[in-house]
């Protein structure tokens, strides 16, 4: 990872990791002391990224960084990242797939984006109604992956994901 101050749209995809729980505190804290130990003048946010523990006060910190004036528009299908990033957990075992398909729904009911919160929901009662078998799971998640084209999306999380892998405390 670079050491020179991300900007805005890098700080976002950090923002929606952070935000889908994919990346904690112990990610952000090595990565804000490697920028810090770059830096001669500090913004707040990143002070507060490098010390703060809960999850909702790095999500805030760093939303206060990323929505802020100058602002800058948000890339197209950028919920699209952040269902990849709750994939992402499914596939480290973090989440189930059950659990999977009921976060992304609800995500999806909160923001205005591409893809439909009902889509993930039917998935999940199909999964239900097949009293969470394997074979559902797996007929599942290939129709919702391919349904979605969310294989660049789950591509791209894993290249931002990586570099906080290689920090991680």
């Amino acid at each position: 990872m670079t050491k020179k101050m991300p900007n805005k749209d890098e700080c976002l995809y950090i923002y929606e990791m952070l935000d889908a729980g994919l990346i904690n505190f112990t990610y952000i804290h090595p990565w804000a002391d490697k920028l810090i130990g770059a830096t001669e003048a500090l913004p707040s946010w990143l002070c507060d990224l490098s010390t703060k523990k809960y999850q909702g006060d790095l999500i805030k910190a760093l939303g206060e960084y990323v929505f802020s004036e100058p602002f800058e528009p948000v890339p197209a299908d950028i919920e699209k990242f952040h269902v990849a990033c709750l994939y992402l957990r499914y596939e480290r075992h973090e989440l189930s797939w059950a659990t999977f398909l009921s976060e992304t729904g609800k995500y999806l009911d909160g923001v205005n984006g591409g893809l439909d919160c009902e889509t993930p929901y039917h998935y999940l009662n199909i999964v239900q109604d097949f009293n969470f078998s394997l074979d559902a799971e797996e007929q599942t998640k290939k129709q919702y992956l391919e349904d979605h084209e969310l294989e660049p999306w789950i591509k791209l999380a894993k290249e931002k994901y990586k570099p906080f892998l290689d920090l991680k405390m």
